[in-house]
């Protein structure tokens, strides 16, 4: 049976808060449970970063109706040190993300795919979430997966394709998991996330964003089971999720074999 080591996340000045954490080295160490993470997500340091990420993201506002040029307007030092405090406090509460459709590529005409938009104030909690937690999992992440992951996109997955092809390997195996992002259950994925992480601060401020619904034509809804397609964490919480799931139920053996039958799996 594996040892459990349990550690606190050290500071980013000395360590690492970005993504460039790995395995083999750093703090990140694969299979360690971390239980001093959430004042760093209160960190103002760490705020200003996910307010870059979300400014740079150019999104829609949520259902408070605020956009990026009023947050700036409004001064977003000022933003960024109500927040600190509201999670400091642990005052902080998101609001329901704003329910949208668009079209569905590659779909039937007609067919939508439903979108979630948090608040602005929200986003940034979400980035700041998502600067803190991504490199703890990350070292627990397949080489094979490019999936949701930083300095990572489809067009390396096509790459190792490419490359394959041309040592000789001619079969790829492609494979989708229906309505993926609306039907993780909520009690799973934080089964997930505390294999990695036990700070009860941050499980509970995860809860609070996974249980804030959506508002759609004038309604709250607070579904058990998603993550609101749209959102900053929605990536994060989708990667650990689903490599656990898989993992468990295929087991390690059965997913190496099955790669080493078929050539390669990217």
């Amino acid at each position: 049976m594996r040892e459990t080591r349990e550690g606190a996340l050290g500071d980013a000045r000395g360590e690492h808060l970005g993504h460039s954490a790995a395995p083999e080295r750093g703090p990140f160490i694969a299979g360690r449970r971390f239980h001093a993470l959430y004042d760093k997500v209160c960190r103002r340091d760490v705020l200003q970063r996910a307010w870059v990420a979300v400014r740079r993201n150019n999104g829609a506002p949520g259902i408070d109706k605020t956009t990026l040029a009023e947050v700036e307007q409004y001064g977003v030092a000022r933003l960024l040190d109500e927040l600190a405090s509201e999670l400091q406090d642990k005052a902080y509460r998101p609001l329901p993300a704003r329910r949208v459709f668009i079209p569905k590529p590659g779909a039937p005409a007609g067919e939508q795919r439903p979108l979630s938009i948090p608040a602005v104030r929200d986003r940034v909690v979400q980035a700041a979430l998502k600067i803190v937690l991504e490199p703890v999992f990350e070292a627990d992440m397949a080489d094979c997966s490019f999936g949701f992951r930083p300095k990572r996109s489809p067009y390396d997955a096509l790459q190792v394709l490419i490359d394959e092809c041309g040592r000789g390997r001619r079969w790829v195996v492609e494979t989708d998991i229906a309505n993926c992002f609306s039907a993780i259950p909520h009690d799973e994925l934080m089964q997930a996330v505390e294999e990695r992480g036990c700070d009860q601060p941050v499980l509970k401020l995860l809860r609070a964003i996974l249980r804030a619904g959506v508002m759609e034509d004038g309604q709250v809804r607070r579904p058990v089971t998603g993550t609101p397609q749209g959102s900053l964490c929605a990536a994060a919480h989708n990667a650990p999720y689903e490599q656990c799931r898989v993992m468990r139920s295929a087991g390690v053996l059965t997913l190496v074999t099955a790669m080493l039958a078929l050539g390669h799996c990217a």
